[in-house]
């Protein structure tokens, strides 16, 4: 039944004075029986009807201590709860206060770290740009002897000009001579091209631009003027 003790009411003795003593006998078994392990023995008649007298004040008195015994163990987890909580509470703000002293620390060695870091970026940046101005010097020395190493090649030029039809129209305009000079420019490529190893200046063409540059000052200079004298016509006044 979930507990060691029962009561007996005085009041229930009238009910079985009149018994003898054999009866009475088996009726306390059957009440301490029932009271231990909640079973019921066979009993005479008479003697089962008194039992049900103890037996109902058996069943409310137990029914009332189970309800106590539940009040108690809820008051208790509800205590447990608090006391846990205070505990987390507490072990809550211990951590806390950890953190904060570690956070602090921590702050501590950041700004250490972020100077240290700093200087380093600082020195990392400075042979960066030493190392970045010396790779281009040494870009720019070699395009220079890349340059000065350039073999002057006349048929690639004439061939890349003439292909440039771009150049070709606006080089017809700046001759004076209309569209009539694209049949002209071939030959007058070539005449350049002989001009400009006349004169021994083949290594400042090192490029196409340098081409076209080079050829409008030498048609502005040499070749129109050639051209212009080529078709002079000579009249011969008679005498």
């Amino acid at each position: 039944m979930g507990k060691n003790s029962f009561l007996l009411y005085t009041s229930d003795y009238k009910c079985i004075k009149d018994l003898p003593l054999e009866q009475k006998g088996a009726l306390l078994d059957a009440i301490f029986e029932y009271a231990s392990t909640g079973t019921i023995i066979d009993l005479p008649p008479i003697v089962s009807m008194a039992f049900n007298f103890f037996r109902s004040h058996i069943d409310d008195n137990t029914k009332k201590w189970n309800e106590k015994v539940e009040k108690r163990r809820a008051a208790g987890r509800l205590g447990g709860l608090a006391k846990a909580e205070n505990s987390k509470q507490s072990q809550a703000n211990v951590a806390n206060a950890k953190d904060a002293k570690q956070s602090q620390a921590n702050v501590a060695v950041n700004v250490n770290d972020n100077v240290n870091v700093n200087d380093t970026l600082s020195l990392t940046l400075s042979h960066l740009v030493e190392s970045a101005n010396e790779s281009v010097s040494e870009s720019e020395s070699v395009n220079e002897r890349e340059e000065a190493n350039k073999v002057f090649n006349p048929q690639s030029i004439k061939e890349q000009l003439l292909s440039d039809e771009i150049w070709k129209e606006s080089v017809c305009m700046q001759s004076t001579l209309g569209v009539s000079f694209i049949s002209m420019l071939p030959d007058q490529l070539d005449k350049f091209i002989a001009y400009i190893v006349s004169i021994g200046e083949e290594q400042s063409i090192s490029n196409i631009s340098d081409a076209k540059r080079r050829f409008t000052y030498w048609w502005q200079n040499h070749g129109r003027k050639e051209v212009q004298d080529e078709n002079k016509q000579v009249y011969t006044v008679p005498n």
